[in-house]
């Protein structure tokens, strides 16, 4: 049987590099690219006099981008481990180990929905801005809620993830899928500095 205990930081789980092959350090690579990209499209909008709601989309491009320098370096912390291992240790600690499934999948649940709320929030608020800070919204929701999920750890969630999809784990598709959205989104941007307008 299991113990709460580990031999880590918080349960088994300690700094250090979480995934070491090549996608790994590939997926580091993406998020940075994807931060640098959305703080160029911060930089831009500012300098624009022309663009509609141009605070509003300064501002967001920033999150944007400060939120995917935090998931670069968690890529390799792997700080969702630590939060599903000190999960682990309160369910032992307070006994409720043994109906764990049904918590995670509340979890689950309620960051599914949450992820859809904001979503939807976020778009309705940014309706009148433009459709590349719309898709990278819609990039930074799916990841924030991907990265949530498998903090989880629900066994059927981890066994779906582990999955090939022509040699590539459904875990690489959906994460890299995610970041790339946002990469597209923020490359038609810049690429729309020749418009006229601050919409394209």
């Amino acid at each position: 049987m299991t113990t709460h205990k580990g031999s880590g930081w918080i349960g088994y789980w300690s700094p250090g590099i979480g995934d070491p092959s090549v996608v790994g350090w590939v997926t580091v690579a993406l998020y940075a690219l994807a931060a640098i990209l959305c703080f160029r499209c911060a930089s831009w909008v500012k300098a624009r006099a022309d663009v509609v709601g141009r605070k509003l989309e300064v501002l967001l491009w920033r999150i944007t981008a400060v939120t995917l320098c935090f998931l670069c370096i968690n890529k390799q912390l792997d700080l969702q481990t630590a939060m599903t291992e000190f999960g682990r240790i309160v369910a032992y600690q307070q006994g409720w180990y043994a109906v764990r499934f049904k918590v995670q999948k509340a979890f689950i649940a309620v960051f599914a929905l949450s992820g859809f709320l904001v979503l939807s929030w976020l778009l309705a608020a940014t309706w009148h801005l433009s459709r590349s800070l719309k898709l990278a919204i819609i990039g930074l929701c799916f990841i924030g809620v991907f990265v949530l999920i498998r903090a989880s750890s629900f066994h059927h969630v981890d066994v779906f993830l582990g999955k090939r999809f022509f040699d590539a784990k459904w875990n690489w598709i959906l994460e890299i899928g995610g970041i790339s959205v946002v990469i597209v989104a923020a490359c038609a941007r810049l690429l729309s500095r020749r418009a006229r307008n601050g919409v394209e």
